[in-house]
């Protein structure tokens, strides 16, 4: 169970996305969400650098009583990957937001706090959005957007996430930890029973109408890191790389 918290274990995998304009087909992102209080080893990551386009992290960097270097050096080895952009978690309200800003700002990791902003590649662009943790702000953040443009959200819970209202080609979450204490045959006994549907994992997004295939979609994130026990068991500790590819055209 600790061997299984402390894996380095990145999921490589694409996923297509509604909108995504075509100078963007094949972009790399590194998703990582929930490190909570384990620091990230230089030699796990360093390989990394160049070889995705942005590195979005999903809440959760820090916890109550954490020692703040750790968090500097997290911050500082991500930035160095490539352009990081992060949201808060629920733990980094508890943990103390003064203290997170001024490492993110040092460090050069963006914090999208109901906030967004775009990423251009060639001629195109999409939209980074960062919906702060328990805030109402994300559907008038979204409204606000061109409804041709490709949307990216950060939301950290993802019951918060099921909640908005207007359209969003992909979504990034985490805050479950995927159960990380899942029995066999029995599920993640101790996680909230409103989570359990949106443990880990892809999910479709539906959007208004019948059309199926331009649904957006949303990863849940098992997380790298652990909560009050520093064990895992049949949930092992993640990181993404999530290749962006554009819809496939589709015989009728």
């Amino acid at each position: 169970m600790w061997r299984e918290a402390h894996l380095h274990h990145i999921v490589s995998e694409e996923v297509e996305v509604p909108n995504l304009p075509s100078s963007f087909d094949g972009s790399k992102i590194l998703y990582i969400s929930d490190i909570h209080k384990r620091k990230l080893k230089n030699n796990d990551l360093e390989h990394l650098r160049n070889q995705v386009d942005w590195v979005i992290i999903g809440g959760d960097v820090a916890e109550k009583g954490i020692s703040w270097p750790i968090v500097r050096h997290n911050m500082s080895l991500l930035s160095y990957i490539a352009p990081a952009f992060t949201v808060y978690g629920n733990h980094d309200k508890r943990a103390g937001t003064a203290h997170l800003e001024r490492i993110f700002r040092d460090t050069g990791v963006q914090l999208l706090q109901d906030s967004t902003v775009y990423l251009p590649k060639g001629k195109s662009k999409l939209c980074l959005v960062g919906v702060d943790y328990r805030s109402r702000r994300g559907d008038s953040l979204l409204a606000e957007l061109d409804t041709k443009d490709c949307k990216i959200a950060i939301v950290h819970d993802p019951l918060q996430a099921l909640h908005l209202n207007e359209p969003v080609d992909l979504i990034l979450s985490g805050h479950t930890h995927g159960g990380q204490l899942v029995f066999p045959g029995f599920g993640p006994v101790f996680l909230n029973k409103a989570y359990r549907s949106v443990s880990s994992g892809w999910f479709s997004l539906k959007r208004e109408g019948n059309d199926t295939d331009r649904e957006g979609k949303m990863l849940v994130s098992k997380g790298y890191g652990t909560n009050h026990l520093p064990f895992r068991l049949c949930c092992p500790a993640e990181m993404h790389i999530i290749t962006l590819r554009m819809l496939s055209n589709k015989q009728p």
